[in-house]
């Protein structure tokens, strides 16, 4: 099922823990509200990078978010956060620093471990936090 033009339900719920551990990731209505809004949202970050997007991860169940040891706070298992990679735009950093500089109203920004791009999606009270975080821990971006 197409959520966008370029973000499919199929592509932001494949879940290789889940499959390996015969865990369901079907999200619940109220889930598949927030990744429409979620996919909606990316649709303006693939068109600020001007360049394809690869979804690392997006909506977990609680289950496996669980098996994953994801936050227990995670946007992912309310489907509004993405972890993604644009190699044909850049670094993960330099995705952080184009999405900082421009106008997406985001909740959360995160460059992680250097090698993907966290972001997360609130339809209401958006912090439009950055950070980042590695072996030396959690700081501002």
């Amino acid at each position: 099922m197409q959520l966008t033009k370029h973000f499919s339900l199929e592509e932001l719920t494949v879940s290789q823990a889940a499959a390996r551990s015969g865990i369901s990731n079907q999200p619940s209505p109220e889930v598949l509200d927030n990744l429409t809004y979620t996919a909606t949202q990316m649709e303006l970050v693939r068109d600020l990078l001007g360049a394809p997007i690869n979804v690392n991860s997006a909506y977990r169940s609680p289950e496996v978010n669980k098996l994953v040891k994801g936050a227990k706070n995670s946007q992912h298992v309310e489907g509004k956060a993405v972890d993604f990679i644009s190699p044909s735009f850049g670094t993960p950093r330099q995705i952080v620093e184009k999405i900082k500089g421009s106008n997406i109203v985001y909740d959360q920004l995160i460059h992680e471990f250097n090698s993907w791009v966290h972001i997360s999606f609130t339809k209401q009270g958006s912090r439009r936090q950055t950070l980042t975080i590695d072996s030396n821990g959690t700081r501002t971006f």
